[in-house]
């Protein structure tokens, strides 16, 4: 990885600061709605999700959620059960095992099959509890962990007459009348019931396992339970009884397709893949329980009242309420994809769902997660792919091929009259005029929102709402010829358009084998025909014509992202000047997925390796951000958007397998001092980590006196509403107990600003 092993610096330094502060604090934002696997400990739940673990008290409202925040290695849950000691284990899709003690709050995790060797595939489809030994079912075959000893005993991988080259996945496993059981399948055509009696000298050896055939050679089995004192398994062809020699059908749920298994003391619930929940007594006498499940079912377990309580995807833990099943999931976003996120003046935070798989569009506030989907609001579609914030603070909304949605600042609901396409005069693709796909938005200084849009038929492939509310499309004029489509890449959707100082325009052009980016030189005018001012390509300087992103810094530098790493327009009224694009050598080669601006003009640079933080002038790289480096708080290493909460510093990162942000210093100055905060107060010394003080204005200073007015320390800020002191004299000491004294002074020193803090020295 290009970036690993590099390593934080200077900003990072000041990132670390104390909790209190804000500053340097991680969050993970995913859903939870996905539970692939739950769990019961009395009236408690523990649900496995792909967002992370949550737990639920039975009757209640309330969730704790378990993140890459708070120590998971990864999201991507997938099984969990609950060993003889109480503690909650968790397995993924990468094999990694969580443990967490819920008295201690203590969370580890058990890497051993992650990094197991010569395995590509070791998602965990199953844990089973049994004394003190936890079976872990695999994509390769079956583990067995020995809880008591900390230690994992065999991994059994080769099953009877089963070829050993054949890669063989357990789906479930347990253990009943002196032998071991698992639920195995190649995924193409062998599908067994195999077992092994725990007498056996070595059950790594093929032939310690016996193979049977149940419900069919195509029959799946996917569950494995023991009810009154018999195996049961649940198949792609029904449920069968093992009654010591052969396999015998439970008649009405023959032909079902079984996926979970639990089994209570007086019946064993089964839930087949269509969500029929039924109840089987020990006479194999069957009944259908409740209604059809409304979700995806995926495990189950019995509740404290003895009813069935279903796993489910986008239904959480479902329980039954008469007269319907009742989804119970931590308050999050409708999925974990966030393929483009955009911060409102307010400090609210919109996220776009993407194409294809879209959810919607999601909403977090201080009120929490709300999602807009088409079942629950006027949008047309769940395909919302990009969105922005307008000129008036209003958030745009792109859909995947039905135009744009204006949500008005300071609302919050969809308003059908703002849904835009065919209505203003946007025309779609030639084989369906009406599948508009809009880019993101741009606002130029007089108030006109700019957007692109894809493969127009009649050619006019940008739209204009003026400040007075009427709209223009217009087309792109390139050598005389009306451009037919400024992004015809196929399957590449990224529409990056800007607006740099000066009001001009600028957008990405692929169309007749001309690929790059122009200015149109407009200066917030708009004409009835776009003409081009300035085609800039890789033969000007720019690193591939394949552009990913374009934004305008806070010096009016144009950051041109691409394929192949970052070119610097640094002058923008003339762009094709000799030397006038600078390449940034250190991330040549990497794909750009993104780049965000802060308030102190630092660069936020999203990759599919991680994310780099660049200085404003991007000379050094101040710190790197991977999965890895992070310990997994940066939830993928393929970031896909950036955004950052002016308002606070919060940055935000999306993916497609949730959102993480990370609070730093970077906020926005204050216009006009007030009092200066600092934290931790007291301040305790010698310390790691400085104090952060908030409340300057741009490019201040800070002066620490001792109580007598003595100056001890001057300091410049980083320039944003922070600043920071490490507790040491202008001579490098480590300074005396007290109260000293903090006073700021604009870079003018017109403006000055005050505040105190408790220092105490610990020796």
């Amino acid at each position: 990885m290009m970036m690993k092993g590099r390593r934080l610096s200077a900003l990072l330094l000041l990132c670390s600061c104390t909790a209190a502060a804000g500053v340097g604090t991680w969050k993970n934002f995913t859903s939870m709605k996905d539970v692939r696997g739950i769990a019961r400990d009395g009236h408690t739940y523990w649900a496995a999700s792909g967002g992370g673990m949550f737990r639920w008290d039975e009757g209640s409202a309330n969730y704790q959620k378990f993140t890459n925040a708070e120590g998971l290695s990864t999201l991507d849950l997938t099984a969990t059960c609950i060993d003889a000691h109480g503690d909650v284990w968790t397995g993924a899709s990468t094999g990694a095992l969580h443990v967490y003690s819920p008295p201690s709050g203590s969370l580890r995790i058990v890497p051993d099959i992650a990094s197991f060797p010569g395995q590509t595939d070791k998602h965990i489809n199953a844990l089973t509890s049994i004394g003190d030994t936890v079976l872990i079912s695999i994509d390769f075959g079956l583990s067995v962990y020995r809880v008591d000893r900390g230690e994992f005993g065999d991994t059994y991988t080769r099953f009877g007459s089963i070829p050993t080259n054949v890669r063989v996945a357990c789906f479930a496993a347990t253990i009943t009348g002196g032998r071991l059981w698992a639920a195995i399948s190649d995924g193409v055509v062998t599908h067994r019931i195999a077992s092994a009696s725990l007498s056996s000298p070595n059950l790594l050896e093929p032939q310690a396992w016996t193979l049977e055939t149940v419900g069919g050679p195509a029959a799946v089995p996917h569950a494995l339970a023991v009810f009154a004192g018999r195996l049961y398994a649940g198949t792609t062809a029904g449920l069968f009884a093992y009654n010591g020699t052969t396999w015998q059908a439970v008649p009405l749920l023959s032909g079902k397709s079984i996926v979970a298994l639990s089994p209570s003391a007086s019946t064993l619930a089964a839930c087949t893949t269509t969500g029929e929940v039924w109840t089987v007594e020990a006479s194999d006498n069957a009944q259908t329980f409740g209604a059809t499940l409304p979700f995806t079912p995926t495990s189950l377990v019995t509740g404290a009242d003895g009813q069935p309580v279903a796993g489910c995807l986008d239904g959480g833990i479902s329980t039954w309420a008469s007269p319907a099943w009742e989804p119970h999931f931590p308050n999050g976003p409708n999925s974990n994809q966030f393929v483009s996120v955009a911060v409102g003046p307010d400090g609210t935070v919109w996220c776009a769902s993407g194409q294809g798989a879209g959810k919607g569009l999601y909403r977090l506030n201080a009120a929490g997660w709300k999602s807009f989907t088409r079942q629950n609001s006027p949008l047309p579609i769940d395909q919302v792919y990009r969105v922005s914030i307008g000129c008036n603070g209003s958030v745009w909304a792109s859909l995947y091929g039905r135009g744009i949605v204006e949500i008005p600042a300071g609302t919050d609901a969809i308003d059908p009259t703002r849904i835009y396409g065919r209505n203003v005069g946007m025309i779609g693709i030639p084989n369906d005029t009406s599948y508009i796909v809009p880019s993101t938005v741009a606002c130029d200084g007089p108030g006109n929102v700019w957007m692109v849009v894809d493969l127009a038929a009649d050619k006019r492939v940008y739209a204009v709402r003026k400040p007075n509310n009427t709209w223009l499309t217009l087309p792109l004029i390139l050598g005389g010829t009306k451009v037919t489509n400024p992004m015809d890449q196929p399957g590449d959707r990224d529409r990056p358009i800007a607006i740099d100082a000066s009001d001009n325009l600028w957008s990405t052009v692929r169309d007749a084998g001309v690929k790059g980016i122009v200015s149109f030189g407009n200066g917030g005018a708009i004409d009835s025909i776009v003409s081009l001012k300035n085609l800039v390509t890789a033969a000007d300087g720019l690193p591939s014509d394949e552009v990913k992103t374009i934004v305008v810094d806070k010096e009016n530098d144009l950051w041109v992202g691409t394929d192949r790493g970052i070119g610097i327009i640094l002058d923008p009224l003339n762009p094709k000047r000799s030397g006038g694009i600078a390449a940034y050598k250190p991330l040549d080669g990497l794909v750009i997925n993104t780049i965000a601006v802060d308030p102190l003009n630092q660069k936020w640079i999203g990759t599919s390796e991680g994310v780099v933080l660049l200085s404003p002038d991007g000379t050094q790289q101040l710190a790197n951000f991977t999965v890895e480096n992070t310990q997994g708080k940066l939830i993928d290493n393929d970031v896909k958007c950036i955004t950052v909460d002016e308002l606070t510093g919060t940055v935000y990162f999306g993916t497609t397998l949730g959102l993480a942000s990370l609070t730093t210093a970077a906020a926005a100055p204050k216009t006009d001092f007030d009092k200066l905060l600092a934290y931790p107060n007291p301040y305790l010394v010698p310390s790691s980590t400085p104090v952060a003080v908030d409340g300057f204005v741009t490019n201040s200073t800070m002066k620490v006196l001792a109580s007598d007015g003595t100056l001890v320390r001057e300091i410049k800020t980083p320039g944003g509403r922070v600043g920071f002191w490490d507790g040491l004299d202008e001579r490098g000491n480590v300074v005396a107990s007290g109260v000293y004294i903090l006073v700021g002074y604009s870079e003018d020193g017109s403006q000055t600003g005050m505040g105190k803090i408790a220092v105490i020295r610990s020796h």
